[in-house]
């Protein structure tokens, strides 16, 4: 049986050679085989180090890689070596697509830097992907995801005051990342489809992550214009919600009438909070990330205590509320709207059974979505490609 991968999707017919390892590029090239272009996906002969995180496992194989790495051919290249760095540059003469995170200057080192490759493919789009960017003092310093989450401020915000900084539990370093890695490319590609040209973009995780705190940072240059989540979240000690008798919830009191919010008031048995100016503007101020919502929350919650969660998030509906449970991983997977979304698919094993996985999240009307096809064993394809290669080769 062949190996080929079929591919339907918008990027149906554009190659991507992909030099990368661990979450941030794999991700990046993932959203592009999602889309429908053929990803090759060059690891060393030891594999993408991805291959080894764990636990957990699903038959052997690494539970990250898995939800990195679908939709790809897996081609082993030793590209440290000089015959193996020639089938890299001749596999780069047939991209549409180059992505490396190799660090600054590691790439042109070892011959297959963008302007290498354009030289025979001047309508290349070539990304490479950095922890600190290419220029000044950090940018040969190593990334890794809690590194850059420190550097960036982004565990400053989190966590009660005094007590030690805490990191996001998402990668949003890396994640993030690829993501503006992807979009980047998709750019370069527009702009090639207009002029011909490709063109070499660069993207890095410090700089992924100070995009993200633009708006904290504004907000903190001119604080009187500003008040509420922008800057109180440096001093406010964590939200976990509001407290009902049988778990938690968040809510927002954004939309509803005067009649509204009176009702609401006297169901809940707080007619008090009526004469209080932290309630003014029908409570707006006094929930989610309003000026006083932690210093009232506690009125909240003792009206709550005897009311299940369900009831409560009825009751702030139907009175021009926004109300959701606070959902840990079970419930999360099995609720309705999950379901309705249709975003966990089941994609089966290279080694015998299925898994479970997050489909891409873009739907596209009117086009055929790429089939999702598990992530290949390492090498799966190195035959298939390299005969390729060699046959362009020998034309050429």
């Amino acid at each position: 049986m062949s190996s080929k991968i079929s591919r339907n999707g918008s990027l149906a017919g554009f190659r991507v050679v992909d030099l990368t390892e661990g979450i941030c590029g794999p991700f990046s090239s993932m959203q592009l085989a999602d889309a429908g272009a053929e990803v090759i996906k060059i690891e060393p002969p030891t594999g993408d180090y991805a291959r080894q995180v764990g636990p957990p496992f699903v038959n052997g194989e690494s539970a990250a890689f898995l939800s990195l790495n679908r939709n790809k051919k897996s081609v082993v290249l030793d590209y440290r070596r000089e015959d193996q760095q020639r089938i890299l540059h001749q596999l780069g003469t047939t991209a549409d697509i180059f992505l490396e995170d190799l660090g600054p200057g590691k790439a042109e080192q070892l011959g297959f830097g963008y302007r290498q490759l354009a030289h025979r493919n001047p309508r290349l789009v070539y990304c490479a992907i950095s922890a600190f960017g290419e220029e000044g003092p950090l940018k040969d310093l190593p990334g890794a995801e809690l590194v850059i989450q420190a550097m960036s401020e982004y565990t400053a915000s989190l966590g009660r005051i005094g007590d030690p900084p805490l990191r996001i539990g998402a990668d949003v370093a890396s994640i993030n990342t690829g993501i503006f890695a992807a979009q980047a490319i998709l750019a370069a590609l527009f702009h090639r489809e207009r002029t011909g040209q490709g063109q070499r973009v660069a993207v890095s995780q410090f700089g992924s992550l100070l995009h993200l705190r633009g708006i904290m940072w504004h907000s903190m240059t001119e604080p009187d214009d500003w008040y509420g989540f922008h800057l109180d979240h440096y001093t406010n000690p964590p939200d976990y919600g509001y407290q009902a008798k049988d778990g938690a919830l968040y809510f927002i009191l954004r939309r509803g009438s005067s009649e509204d919010w009176d009702r609401l008031v006297l169901e809940l048995g707080i007619e008090r909070v009526l004469s209080d100016p932290r309630f003014s503007d029908y409570g707006r101020q006094a929930t989610s990330i309003g000026r006083y919502a932690p210093e009232v929350k506690h009125i909240w919650e003792e009206a709550f205590k005897t009311r299940s969660r369900d009831e409560i998030i009825a009751l702030i509906k139907n009175l021009g509320g926004d109300a959701v449970p606070i959902l840990d991983y079970p419930s999360l997977v099995s609720h309705p709207q999950v379901e309705a979304m249709d975003i966990i698919v089941e994609v089966p094993h290279p080694n015998g059974g299925s898994f479970k996985t997050i489909r891409p999240v873009a739907r596209f009307a009117g086009a055929t979505g790429a089939q999702i096809t598990a992530p290949p064993k390492l090498g799966e394809h190195t035959r298939e490609i390299l005969a390729e290669v060699s046959s362009a080769t020998d034309v050429s």
